[in-house]
């Protein structure tokens, strides 16, 4: 067996793909952070179990006491504290730019407060137990908190919620990218959020105020203090002393941290320099040492990147231009996301790639992928009856396209979309009901005239097919093949109002002209067409059809067959309209 000499770990421990490679550091904050969260959750629980009784929250807190200090459990949650307090340190220093999301910039400043807060209660508990054979029980925790020093309260309680708003949220950026997670997420946040802390924090309280008559209780505390196993008053004042010393300790770690962030910044060489050619922006120079990406955002240069730069999606990355063997070899994390979308050896992720020379690149997908909002629209009461035209839109075999893509891919795929085509809806009078996925409905004339919805929905209709060309151009490098859209469109009577409960309440269509409309999207893949618009939109938007486009289809759940015009686009039909808009018959 070689054991390798020291120079060799070192040189290792420097490596991408080392020990502390940044796939590692993820994968080590992730697993201490979920064995933390399970320390604090098993507190959380026994805290509540006071709002039964004292006594069942005592019990128990034996038994956790039992499990935590026995030593493998104790090794792991030590060694646990001291990997993630770690890496977040090493992650500041890492990082050339404190531009931290305003998330990520709370669940930092929870977690470097939380040792502030609870240090009292740790040096009280645990190292008075093992330093002092002190017997820590909750009889001994409730009264050192709510009789003997009711200060200490305030400090735990706000130690408590630091760790589980720190835990929380680190959860849920980690989650965040899972469809399943996505689902329902607000109950889950309300529950996480408040409902445990809640019950915690009531069942302490509780606890608390069960046990202040006991402090005045002679018959109580003559045996409290014997189990207590305190020979010498003395211990008190050295277990002050401790924590005094400890807390200096704290704040000198703390305050040395930031010193040194500070003076990173300030001395750093200001002649290592790396120059990034944009071929689609500007040119910039910055320090060595950052990422391609943290480069960009340093540099106000917008740069797409749905997972925040963790290596999870591969919308940041850039072709690279001129000799790519002076650059480091992907990390193991990057090959896959690479491998995964079959990139060539010249692509690149820029949240993984630290440039050691000048680079010239091409951001290979637009940085407009935020999804888009929904119009704002007005309250309607308890509903009305209007003539309004429905539009359905979808990409064409979505399933197949998505299925050899990242999730966060996908995404950025479907929000790209979902802008480009509600900007047309938008831009035509007309309001996006809901997204649907890979596809949305749309009304026309919700405000205005039955005539004129239509004849939006069918302008619309032409201007969406031009922009789906557009949009593949745009992302023909990601794309395997163009993006196809099936469109149906239809008008009539609906029911229109404000329908769904709390914040998912909104302005809705209900009505057999919305499934019609719905049939027609679907109609478009047996017509072999792009747009599928009723006999009765064209007619009521003042538009005379070709006869020779004009079908006769059966629509599933109607007995009578329905006139419809199947279409590649809408031209014909725009034109005979602007005609007649001339002549001022429309």
């Amino acid at each position: 067996m070689n054991i390798p000499n020291p120079i060799e770990l070192i040189n290792r421990l420097k490596s991408e793909d080392g020990w502390f490679s940044k796939a590692n550091q993820s994968n080590l904050r992730i697993v201490s952070g979920m064995v933390l969260f399970g320390y604090v959750t098993i507190h959380f629980m026994n805290h509540s179990l006071g709002l039964i009784s004292r006594e069942a929250m005592s019990a128990v807190g034996g038994w956790v006491h039992w499990f935590i200090a026995f030593w493998p459990i104790s090794i792991i949650l030590y060694g646990a504290i001291a990997v993630h307090v770690g890496l977040a340190i090493l992650r500041i220093f890492q990082r050339k730019t404190l531009r931290f999301p305003a998330k990520e910039w709370v669940q930092l400043l929870l977690g470097f407060a939380l040792p502030i807060f609870i240090i009292g209660h740790v040096m009280n508990t645990r190292y008075a137990n093992a330093v002092y054979d002190v017997n820590a029980s909750y009889d001994y925790i409730l009264l050192s908190t709510f009789y003997f020093s009711p200060f200490s309260a305030y400090m735990d309680t706000a130690g408590l919620l630091a760790a589980w708003l720190h835990g929380c949220l680190g959860l849920h950026m980690w989650f965040q990218a899972q469809p399943m997670y996505r689902v329902k997420k607000k109950v889950r946040l309300a529950l996480a959020t408040v409902l445990v802390p809640v019950l915690a924090l009531t069942g302490f309280l509780s606890g608390g105020r069960s046990i202040l008559p006991l402090a005045e209780d002679g018959e109580f505390m003559g045996p409290y203090y014997e189990a207590l196993n305190v020979a010498d008053d003395a211990i008190w004042d050295m277990l002050g002393s401790d924590t005094q010393y400890a807390r200096l300790i704290l704040f000198s770690v703390i305050g040395l941290a930031i010193i040194a962030r500070i003076a990173m910044v300030v001395f750093s060489p200001k002649t290592d320099k790396v120059t990034i050619d944009y071929i689609d922006g500007p040119k910039v120079t910055q320090s060595c040492g950052a990422t391609l990406l943290e480069i960009s955002k340093l540099s106000d240069v917008p740069h797409a990147s749905v997972c925040g730069g963790k290596g999870r999606c591969s919308t940041c990355r850039v072709r690279i231009f001129g000799d790519i063997t002076s650059l480091e070899a992907p990390s193991e994390a990057e090959c896959k996301v690479l491998t995964r979308i079959k990139a060539g050896d010249d692509i690149r992720l820029a949240c993984q790639l630290v440039p050691s020379t000048d680079l010239k690149v091409m951001r290979l997908l637009p940085s407009d992928g935020a999804p888009p909002k929904l119009a704002d629209l007005a309250p309607a009461a308890s509903g009305r009856e209007k003539v309004v035209t429905i539009m359905f839109a979808d990409i064409r075999d979505f399933t197949r396209i998505s299925e050899s893509r990242l999730p966060f891919d996908v995404v950025y795929l479907i929000n790209q979309f979902s802008k480009v085509m509600g900007d047309v809806v938008k831009q035509n009078k007309g309001t996006v009901d809901k997204f649907l996925g890979d596809g949305f409905m749309a009304l026309f004339g919700v405000d205005g005239s039955p005539e004129k919805g239509a004849l939006n929905a069918i302008k619309a209709a032409d201007i969406m097919t031009t922009e789906l060309q557009k949009l593949n151009e745009k992302l023909a490098i990601d794309l395997d093949e163009p993006l196809l859209m099936g469109i149906g469109i239809h008008t009539g009577s609906v029911i229109l109002g404000n329908m769904g409960y709390g914040a998912s309440r909104g302005l809705t269509a209900i009505g057999d002209t919305v499934n019609t409309a719905s049939r027609l999207e679907t109609e478009t893949k047996i017509q072999k067409a792009r747009i599928c618009i009723s006999d009765d939109s064209v007619k009521i938007a003042g538009l005379v059809g070709n006869a020779d486009d004009r079908v006769r289809v059966s629509i599933r759940g109607k007995k009578i067959e329905l006139d419809v015009y199947a279409l590649d686009n809408t031209n014909e039909l725009m034109a005979a309209g602007k005609t007649l808009e001339k002549a001022g018959e429309i």
